[in-house]
């Protein structure tokens, strides 16, 4: 029977393996392609979840609760460093408070004890009087010279830095001690007054008064201390002082003894009566 084949019979055959290989290698192709577009499909998620904007995730449940338990601790401390700032506070101004009462009452003292030695008169007298010192005759001053020498007071210089405020710088000696005197007057819409710094040597100021005066200038009506710092220059003006009302009390006496002379001349008591006499 093999002897019986023909060419034509194994071309046939030829053709039948041609055509399953052609099948085979088609099977071939669409699975290598079927695997390709699965892989392909399977890459188009990931590549779309890369375009897509990262969504944060929420915190976890515990990180909020911690959170919230700092924030409320934190407003404790706080609300608890704020209490003892007022209560420290509180006592604070409490002490001022009180302090401001005990200096407040120490600075009335002051002022009262500065009133009543009269200071503010001692000051503006020895002032007005050796300013105007240099604008007198020559036996004026000498007269003025003398009755200050009583009082132990030796004249200085006078600096005259204003003539229309009368802005003045008085030096001068009192028992010895240098001491100066600066003043001025001030003229506003209501008031007028005075402002007299006396320093204890050229440059510690000492005290301040604001003096109102009569028109003439001749008494002090209303006085003020600013300023009071106690110290030895005190004991020296209480000196001068008590020796300048003296001596005034002693010109007030010599004019009444002058008028009880006259009537003894003009009635012709020719005995002396006893009483106070002048000093010599």
């Amino acid at each position: 029977m093999a002897e019986g084949w023909t060419l034509p019979a194994l071309s046939q055959g030829l053709q039948v393996v041609l055509a399953l290989a052609g099948l085979g290698l088609l099977v071939v192709t669409f699975g290598v392609w079927a695997v390709w577009a699965e892989r392909r499909r399977l890459r188009q998620p990931a590549r779309g979840a890369r375009d897509e904007p990262v969504v944060p995730e929420p915190p976890a449940a515990d990180a909020s609760a911690d959170a919230l338990q700092q924030s409320l601790a934190s407003l404790e401390r706080f609300d608890q460093l704020q209490g003892d700032l007022r209560q420290r506070l509180s006592r604070a101004g409490q002490a001022l408070e009180a302090e401001r009462g005990s200096v407040v009452s120490a600075v009335q003292l002051m002022k009262q004890a500065a009133a009543e030695m009269r200071l503010h008169d001692t000051v503006y007298e020895l002032y007005e009087g050796l300013r105007l010192l240099p604008r007198k005759s020559g036996e004026a001053q000498q007269a003025d010279r003398d009755w200050h020498r009583q009082a132990r007071i030796e004249p200085g210089r006078v600096l005259v830095l204003d003539e229309s405020t009368r802005q003045t710088v008085v030096d001068f000696s009192a028992a010895g001690r240098a001491l100066r005197i600066s003043g001025r007057s001030y003229t506003l819409t209501r008031a007028s007054f005075d402002e007299l710094t006396l320093f204890d040597g050229p440059a510690q100021a000492v005290l301040t008064v604001r003096l109102t005066l009569q028109p003439d200038r001749l008494k002090v009506v209303e006085a003020v201390v600013s300023s009071y710092r106690p110290g030895p220059w005190v004991a020296v003006l209480v000196e001068a002082r008590t020796l300048m009302d003296e001596r005034r009390e002693q010109l007030l006496l010599s004019a009444r003894y002058r008028d009880v002379e006259k009537m003894r001349a003009d009635f012709g008591l020719d005995v002396e009566l006893p009483g106070w006499r002048p000093a010599r």
